[in-house]
């Protein structure tokens, strides 16, 4: 089965996640670029992770930085869509609805109402 981010991505289909598995220098640099804007700098050392619910994930500036995943740590849940109060204000904020990523945290959210009766 694949990872899936705190937020529902699944790992695999991440870029970040795709270039650290490929040590693809010229992809970090580029998504390097992509992903800086005003104030928030990344550098091509910067773009590297494992997966968000690794223990690597705080070595990492994706990881470290996360509001999605220091909200599923602070909550002691693996993903949002485990959490009572899906979707809170940051999910509405950082995922969008109608985006694949929202479906799928939705349907794991009803997933699990069903199974622990949330």
């Amino acid at each position: 089965m694949e990872t899936v981010s705190c937020c529902g991505i699944m790992c695999g289909e991440c870029p970040v996640y795709i270039a650290t598995e490929r040590d693809d220098d010229s992809v970090r640099k580029f998504l390097a670029h992509q992903y800086s804007e005003g104030d928030r700098k990344f550098y091509p050392k910067d773009i590297n992770c494992c997966g968000c619910r690794t223990v690597s994930a705080d070595c990492n500036k994706f990881g470290k930085n996360c509001e999605i995943r220091k909200c599923c740590k602070e909550k002691k849940v693996k993903l949002c869509a485990e959490c009572r109060e899906f979707p809170c204000e940051k999910v509405q904020t950082f995922i969008p609805e109608g985006t694949e990523q929202r479906f799928r945290l939705e349907e794991m959210h009803n997933a699990c109402k069903d199974i622990i009766g949330m």
